[in-house]
């Protein structure tokens, strides 16, 4: 769910059937790339901070995502 202190706005929109996701690595660096063939969105670790820092982050899209699904497959197949 929405956290309550911030407002979210996109910037960009994913078409979710068309999602491509791949982890890759860039100079020892970790890397997750979300593309649904239109727009490729990055995930890094950030250059300063914890792997704890980074691992929650992930955690917190992974979650999400779930809960995300979990509500698609609750909704009527649209005709």
């Amino acid at each position: 769910m929405l956290d309550d202190e911030e407002e979210l706005s996109p910037v960009v929109s994913l078409d979710l059937r068309a999602i491509n996701a791949v982890i890759t690595e860039d100079d020892g660096d970790l890397i997750l790339l979300i593309d649904d063939g239109d727009v490729q969105i990055e995930f890094t670790t950030g250059m300063n901070g914890s792997w704890e820092h980074a691992i929650i982050g992930a955690q917190r899209v992974a979650s999400a995502s779930l809960e995300f699904a979990a509500i698609l497959r609750r909704r009527p197949v649209p005709q």
